[in-house]
Order: structure tokens, then sequence, then C-alpha cells
């Protein structure tokens, strides 16, 4: 496995990471003014008209930023009452299937791109192809666009674009007297600085495999398997690939992490990387980790932190994002489509998110023009999607549990594959 993985590299980007977020920026230049901040979307209108109360459900980041939103919308449009609610990751899209399927769903989902094809399967979104003409939808990322469709018919409007990038510590590197990685680097490389870092309550690696954040589970395992060359279904996804050689291959490196290397802490089998992964890297007690650039304004509050960036081993790593759908049987359709349209100017989305944008002009402003962020506009290119499958988060949750029985000693990677497989191919046989 290590030497599989050590063929996956490619040569060092001679392109600096602010040059990479300028010609990205450029896509959306018909978008920006003179100064180069973006211009409202020639193409959004207000056709749409409402009048009452409009409730959006968001993930709890949101918290902070409701208010000058909700501020904003205010003032644009006294007439609809806009209502945030911000919900914890774990159990969300569950509470929402269950508010939809019991009639009582919000008028605005933020959905994370993996979730777009099962609730989209379930008949539980109204298609939006009529909104989306009013967007310049070759402003927005593509990978997150993709997401938001399902079976060719457009679901939700995406609202933040997130590519998988590694953090590195460089205090603990400069203690262990370690080169930084560079974006040549290989999960053997990896591998090899993790073991050097690891010492008494001090682990190389951070790696998330609680179920209750599936997103942050599939970061370090999708990136291992693919830069493996492995995949999770076949070719025309009418089958599991959990079980093929390659995909074992990765699940074994992946999870010999752990259970043989121990170059991740103790609890990794429950770790999430917001709750568990962040804290223990701000403290200098993990060395490397993968994540979105939603680390970064976690990191801002530790101006003590010295941290890196780097593009992931092989390069490869999951595309991923959130974009907002209207449920069937919303209250409020219409105020709804308002509020997605609103939303969409690409100065409000770059101006109030707190995650990386989905328009590409929107990286024309502050903090999303800082080089910081280069790197995950870099990432974008060798970005991979997730499976677009119906019932794709009931296989996902398979995949992460299975998994979390190889960290426990419960099951051999071949055996949690086979399971996974066996589990999931019925699944996609119903679902064809």
């Amino acid at each position: 496995m290590e030497k599989a993985l050590k063929l996956v590299r490619g040569p060092a980007t001679a392109v600096s990471r602010r040059a990479v977020v300028l010609s990205l920026v450029a896509v959306g230049a018909a978008g920006c003014a003179p100064g180069g901040a973006p211009k409202a979307d020639p193409k959004a209108s207000a056709t749409v008209k409402a009048s009452g109360t409009v409730t959006v459900w968001v993930g709890s980041w949101w918290a902070d930023i409701v208010p000058p939103i909700e501020a904003a919308w205010k003032k644009d449009h006294p007439e609809i009452t806009l209502k945030f609610e911000p919900l914890p990751i774990n159990g969300y899209v569950d509470k929402f299937t269950a508010s939809a399927l019991g009639g009582d769903p919000p008028d605005v989902i933020d959905l994370d791109a993996s979730m777009i094809s099962t609730v989209a399967a379930q008949k539980l979104l109204q298609p939006l192809d009529e909104l989306v003409k009013e967007v310049d939808v070759k402003d927005y990322a593509p990978g997150i666009w993709s997401y938001s469709q399902y079976n060719g018919v457009q679901y939700a409007l995406p609202n933040r674009a997130s590519s998988d990038a590694f953090y590195y510590n460089k205090t603990l590197f400069d203690q262990a007297g370690m080169a930084y990685p560079t974006n040549s680097w290989t999960y053997t490389d990896m591998l090899d600085m993790a073991k050097k870092l690891t010492k008494a309550g001090q682990y190389g690696v951070g790696l998330a495999a609680d179920v209750s954040d599936p997103a942050n589970a599939m970061d370090l395992l999708s990136g291992i398997i693919w830069a493996n060359g492995g995949e999770f279904m076949n070719n025309d996804n009418t089958k599991s690939a959990m079980n093929s050689p390659k995909t074992v291959e990765g699940l074994t490196f992946w999870s010999d992490l752990y259970t043989k290397y121990k170059v991740t802490p103790p609890g990794t089998p429950n770790f999430t990387t917001s709750r568990d992964i962040l804290p223990l890297f701000e403290a200098d007690k993990v060395g490397i980790f993968t994540t979105s650039s939603n680390a970064i304004t976690e990191f801002a509050k530790h101006p003590e932190l010295k941290y890196g960036l780097v593009l992931s081993p092989g390069k490869v790593n999951r595309a991923g994002g959130w974009t907002m759908g209207i449920p069937v049987g919303a209250k409020n359709p219409d105020a709804a489509k308002v509020f997605l349209l609103w939303f969409s100017d690409p100065t409000r989305m770059g101006t109030f998110m707190n995650r990386t944008p989905a328009r590409i002009s929107a990286n024309a402003i502050a903090p999303w023009n800082d080089e910081k962020y280069a790197v995950f506009s870099e990432a974008l290119k060798d970005s991979k999607a997730l499976p677009q499958v119906a019932s794709w988060n009931e296989m996902q949750t398979i995949i992460i549990t299975e998994g979390q029985k190889i960290l426990v000693g419960q099951k051999t990677p071949q055996e949690a594959a086979d399971a996974m497989a066996k589990q999931i191919d019925p699944i996609l046989a119903k679902n064809r």
C-alpha cells in the first residue's frame, strides 16, 4: 500500500498561490466592478414578489453571521420577515427529512453537497430550473454547481464551495527538525512525517471517523482511496467498489494510521474535525490534518498558532460545499425564491459568508482574496465528487460505521469492505 501510494505524485506547481486566486477571480471578471469588487448580478432580477415570513435552516456555524444578514435583508425587504434557524450538524439531514415528510419543512434548507442526491431522490425538493435562469451560472464553482443537480434537474442554489487541503503545525515540524511538506508529497511521505511527529502526548495525524459528521469522516478516507486508484462505486454506479483490491488497500492504509502505526490520538474512532482535531492542533498536540478552508476562521482566534497549508498528497481531494433548496411543502416558496436570488448576489455572498463562497467573483472580496485561501482555489481543479446516487447518505453511513469497526479491532479491512459492499449493493439495486 505504501509503495502504491508513493507512486501518486505530481510535479510541484510553478504557479504562485496568489496567481491561482487571481486567475479564478478573473473568470468572474464580467461580474466585477472597477477596483475588483463584484457588482450585482446583471441577470438576477426582482421578478418574484412575496410577503410574510421565510424560514431558513442552516448549520450552527452560521450563528455569528445571521444578525448582519438579517439586518441587511430587513433594509432591502421590509415586506418579508427573515427567520434563520442555525442547527447542529448531528442529525441535521434526518431532522429535515422528518420535517419534510411530516409536512412542516422550512422554506429554505441549506444542504451539504453529499446530501442533495439522497434528498432529491426522495422528492423532497422543488426543481429550481426556472429560478437559476436568473443567475450567472458561469460564476459558480463547477463542483458545487454540479452537486446541486440530480438526474439533470437543478434542485438548489449554492452558497459555499469547498475543496480540501492539508494543514500542518509549523511548531511541531520545527521542534522535530523536519522540512515542511510540499505540493509534491505522497501519503507515504505523510506517514513518515507522522511517525517522526508522534511521541508521548503528541500525534502525527488527526483522523476523523465519527458518523455524526460524515463530511469530516470522508475527507481523509476518500483522499487516500482515490490516491491509491480505488473508488466507492463502479463506473456506472450500479455496484459497490468498496471491496475492490485498490479500495481495500486504501482502507487498510487509513485504518493502519490508528491501529498499526498509532500516529493518531486515542479516541480517534469517535473524532470529528471541528470538535476534536482542531483543538488538539491548536494545542500543538496534532501535527497534520485535512479539511476545507473553514479552519482558517477558527485559527484566526489563535494568533499564537503557527501553521501552513499544502495540497493533498497526490492532489486529489474531496469536493464539497453547501447549497440551498426549497422543500416540497414549504409554506412560503415565493419568499424563499426572493431570498435565494437576494443571497446569490456575489457582493452579499462574499461579504457575509464565513466559509468560502460558491461564486467565483466573490473571491475578490476580503478575506477571500487573501493569499492563504489560494491553496483551496488551486485544489478545486483536482477535487472529486463523492457518488451522486440516491440514498448516498445511507451508504456513506454504512462506510463510516464499518470503518469504525476496523479502527476498534472488530473487523479486518477486508471483512469491513465486504460488509460495506453487501449492504450497499441492495440499496443500489432498489434505487435503479
